[in-house]
């Protein structure tokens, strides 16, 4: 007999202490970063060199509050609202397409909200949809028409987020979605050949999406040759690459580094990890990297010991949700994948990816929290006794 099915064999305890650790080392570079790559540019635009600083601890004194009360939130409280948070997902998606609402900068309409007050709903979306995910792939399903219909729809919901998103455009929070759901239905136990299938299937969407599309395919051809137009649409990626050529094996030192003078383009959002490089160097990249593993391993072992199955794929989810996208980012910003727009999680500058992220490790602290007091091996009359 299942005695899980029966009842709460969870034991609550404290919630993962290395994990906390580790964030908070993360955030706090993160903070110290973003003032040294924005102030210059700060003092000339504002003409306060703590502008993005006074922002940023705002927003991760925000993120704070948050990590802690969704640390004491029961995490299984989430199965039962997955529907509302599927329509305010997909409601927060399309009011970003709203005159007045929704507001863009550099060419992208990703911002609801006024003033200080704006955030970028995809942020929240990604949240919600491996949220989705673990509820539905935790479930299962015996006979093949089930099976196939719990694959089917959530590839439609998934499909339809990927959408909105990508019509922003903001193709690589829409990618970051896309990866992290594949993986979340890898683990969940789908057969390989499922996924292999829908990969070769996918292949004519991305060749529309992105060499069909002249600014995506000027930006692919120039990941393949950056220094052939190092002043056009390579030269992102070539500054990122004098970032690290500058800051060697042990860097500039903090403050020291030239390139986020009006060289390297977003110093303090997306390509924040380039302006480390340079004045902490490869000693340094290498240490953020090996956070982000530590991230990764207690994530992991958090959703093996987590006491069921919706908590076992809701905690590899949110950890792939944080490790993917920052993986990402560092292949963008060292020349290993085409220049795309996301910011590196917990570390890079802005409001909304903050405080998200700062929900996501609460709710990955409170599955940390639960145990399995009883033993798949234990006895039914040994509970009871």
């Amino acid at each position: 007999m299942d005695l899980k099915s029966v009842i709460d064999t969870r034991r609550k305890g404290e919630p993962d202490i290395f994990l906390f650790i580790t964030v908070f080392v993360l955030v706090g570079i993160g903070i110290a970063m973003s003032y040294s790559a924005s102030a210059v540019f700060s003092v000339r635009t504002f003409g306060d060199s703590f502008y993005f600083l006074k922002r940023q601890i705002i927003w991760f004194v925000l993120g704070f509050i948050a990590l802690l009360v969704f640390q004491e939130i029961d995490y299984r409280i989430y199965v039962k609202y997955t529907k509302i948070l599927l329509i305010a997902s997909f409601a927060l998606l399309i009011l970003v397409f709203i005159p007045v609402i929704g507001h863009s900068a550099k060419g992208s309409l990703r911002w609801i909200g006024f003033d200080f007050l704006r955030f970028q709903p995809s942020e929240f979306v990604k949240v919600c949809m491996v949220i989705y995910l673990a509820k539905v792939f935790s479930t299962e399903k015996d006979d093949v028409v089930n099976r196939v219909m719990q694959l089917l729809i959530p590839l439609l919901i998934i499909a339809a987020a990927f959408v909105l998103i990508m019509l922003q455009p903001d193709f690589g929070t829409a990618v970051d979605l896309l990866v992290v759901s594949v993986l979340i239905l890898f683990v969940s136990g789908f057969p390989l050949f499922y996924i292999i299938t829908l990969f070769f299937l996918s292949i004519p969407m991305f060749y529309l999406l992105i060499y069909q599309v002249d600014y995506r395919r000027q930006r692919f051809l120039a990941y393949l040759d950056p220094w052939s137009s190092r002043y056009d649409v390579g030269y992102h990626i070539v500054q990122s690459f004098i970032a690290f050529k500058k800051g060697g094996l042990f860097g500039l030192g903090l403050g020291q580094g030239t390139q986020k003078l009006n060289r390297l383009p977003e110093p303090h959002t997306d390509f924040i990890f380039a302006v480390i490089a340079e004045e902490s160097g490869f000693l340094g990249t290498v240490f953020i990297v090996i956070l982000y593993c530590l991230v990764f391993f207690r994530g992991l072992l958090i959703a093996i010991g987590a006491p069921d199955e919706f908590g076992k794929l809701l905690a590899i989810g949110i950890t792939l949700l944080i490790v993917v996208q920052a993986f990402i980012n560092i292949a963008v910003v060292s020349g290993n994948l085409p220049t795309t727009g996301i910011p590196l999680p917990l570390l890079s500058y802005g409001g909304s990816s903050m405080v998200t992220n700062m929900i996501a490790i609460g709710i990955l602290l409170n599955i940390s929290r639960y145990r399995d007091t009883v033993s798949d091996g234990v006895a039914l009359h040994e509970v009871w006794r």
